[in-house]
């Protein structure tokens, strides 16, 4: 979420502080209330005199990326111990929380293991259950609270953050709804809280059986203010000082506009005092003085909050007789079906071994659910089994190169199983057994066939190559063909050499003339005369050969016509 809204690793500008103005310096801010009692910074305006100065940050610090609430009960409220109670109170938290923060992402995780520090009061020495709230500082989904519209993105701050809002308005919220989950606030409100501060340190050191020093001062106050001689500001730091405490009193801006007053307490091993307004506003000037002015009346003073303790834990439950056995009968039934559950797995792991001792007696005593006869076959392979590899493990103890026994440990025979003495046994877990004690051998069979289509097909594949090898290695006889267009080159070369042999003898020109047309004649008659074969649109390899061995014929005789028509006229002239 944070990521998607671009505040991942976000980081804020130091925020400014607000302190006493140095000597030579002007005061600028005053501090002021709103109506519902939160404080803050304003410019002073008009008459009103400024006291502080204000001084910006320096520098940048990463934004809050979580808020973290813990909301708690006391053990009257809530008894860990009981689950109903703390299903309850966490439910109740639940909705709360929810309704308070409605578009804001939150964890809450419930503690009830009494190991928390949660405490109303350091008195206790067990922890109270609580609920852990952690919440993310972005906003997920448009939402309204007290009046202010808050969009996805937006970081959690203002009401949302602040403690004293928040604890008003879950007072609201009990005040409303704590009664459908019989919740009512004990606590007093958080104007009445302002009384007495305390600080996580004052709860950390009670829990542990110690008192903080703030305590300390606060028990002082009470005991100087009980006092007869406290009925003036003198006289009780008089009194303080015998407990050991100093007093000290501050007017600042005295004799101007704005002049205030203020105490502070510190004991001699502190370093530094501590404000009367840090304590609660019990101990602040103004109620201290109003305390020493009704004394010195004769009325009752305001007396010191007292701490909230939590009362006796809130019993638990008492079961009836009859709810007392309807659990256990539960727990009887629930005990036999674990104890049949068991019966029935120890079953299916002896029906295996002992299908391999005796497969018919196996299935018999399945079928019957005898898994007593079960056990037995079944332990009477483990203990062969066992038998085998400790002669294996002797044999190779025996052969190892130093030839001691202690090369390979003996494996000792596994114990015996129990036989179950119950009988739950259904079909479907003897089928289940059935097809795990095959699947061992029809995979086998699966394997042993696959084996024997590869070899048969390996041995076709041998036998088709030792046939093309000795058709490869036997004489080639070529057939006897007759030439394709019924003429031979022999026959030409005969002829040719005859109408050369004619044209050498004869005397007259005419003759050679008429001996060489003759041949011409002949000779063209013999190439002429040849039938083209018809044409194909496809030869197979033997007619592709024919038709090459036409081609050089055809060029062999138009050498023959060259020689002839060369040589006529020379031997005729």
């Amino acid at each position: 979420m944070r990521r998607v809204h671009g505040k991942q690793s976000a980081k804020r500008k130091v925020p400014a502080k607000y302190e006493l103005p140095e000597p030579g310096e002007v005061a600028t801010h005053i501090r002021r209330a709103r109506p519902n009692g939160r404080k803050y910074w304003a410019v002073a305006a008009g008459s009103t005199a400024a006291t502080h100065v204000r001084r910006e940050g320096d520098g940048y610090v990463d934004e809050i990326q979580a808020v973290h609430v813990i909301v708690s009960f006391g053990l009257d409220e809530v008894n860990p111990d009981d689950p109903e109670q703390v299903r309850r109170a966490f439910e109740f938290v639940t909705v709360m929380m929810t309704r308070l923060y409605p578009g804001v992402q939150m964890k809450l995780v419930g503690q009830a293991d009494g190991l928390g520090t949660a405490t109303l009061d350091g008195s206790l020495g067990r922890a109270v259950f609580h609920v852990h709230c952690v919440q993310n500082a972005v906003v997920a989904e448009r939402m309204e609270v007290d009046g202010q519209v808050w969009e996805p993105g937006r970081k959690m701050s203002g009401a949302l953050t602040d403690i004293a809002r928040l604890r008003e308005r879950a007072d609201e919220f009990i005040a409303q709804h704590g009664a459908e989950y019989g919740v009512e606030q004990k606590l007093p409100s958080v104007a009445e809280q302002t009384a007495e501060k305390r600080r996580t340190r004052d709860r950390r050191m009670a829990t542990k059986g110690e008192i903080s020093n703030h305590d300390i001062i606060r028990v002082a106050f009470e005991a100087s203010m009980d006092d007869p001689r406290s009925v003036d500001l003198e006289g009780f730091v008089e009194v303080m000082s015998e407990h050991e405490v100093t007093v000290n009193y501050r007017v600042s801006r005295a004799g101007k506009p704005g002049e205030k007053h203020a105490v502070s307490y510190r004991l001699d091993d502190m370093k530094a005092p501590v404000r009367g307004t840090t304590l609660g506003d019990h101990y602040a000037f103004d109620s201290a003085i109003q305390q020493l002015e009704d004394n010195a009346s004769g009325q009752e003073r305001e007396r010191r909050p007292e701490l909230q303790r939590a009362g006796a834990p809130k019993p638990l439950p008492v079961p009836t007789a009859q709810e007392l056995a309807d659990a256990q009968a539960v727990v009887e039934r629930l005990a036999r079906e674990e104890r049949v559950a068991q019966a029935e797995d120890q079953a299916a792991a002896d029906f295996l071994p002992a299908i391999i001792e005796d497969f018919d007696a196996a299935t018999e005593a399945h079928r019957l659910g005898d898994f007593r006869e079960l056990a037995r076959l079944a332990n009477a392979t483990r203990e062969k089994d066992a038998r085998q590899r400790t002669r294996r493990a002797r044999a190779t103890a025996i052969s190892s190169p130093d030839g001691t026994a202690q090369a390979q440990p003996g494996i000792a025979p596994e114990p015996r199983q129990p036989a179950p003495a119950v009988k739950p046994a259904s079909r479907e877990q003897v089928e289940a057994a059935l097809e795990e004690a095959i699947a061992p051998a029809k995979a086998e069979s699966d394997k042993m066939i696959a084996e024997y289509h590869r070899n048969k097909e390996a041995a076709k594949a041998a036998e088709r190559e030792q046939q093309t090898q000795q058709a490869e290695a036997a004489p080639q006889t070529a057939p006897e063909r007759q030439p394709l267009f019924g003429v031979s080159l022999a026959d030409l070369r005969m002829r040719a050499q005859a109408t050369r042999e004619a044209a050498m003898n004869a005397h007259k020109p005419e003759e050679a003339s008429e001996g060489t047309l003759e041949t011409e004649t002949t000779v063209g008659a013999a190439i002429t005369g040849v039938e083209a074969p018809p044409a194909a649109p496809r030869l197979n390899p033997h007619t592709a050969a024919e038709r090459k061995r036409l081609q050089r014929l055809r060029a062999e005789l138009v050498e023959v016509e060259d020689e002839q028509s060369h040589e006529g006229p020379a031997l005729g002239g």
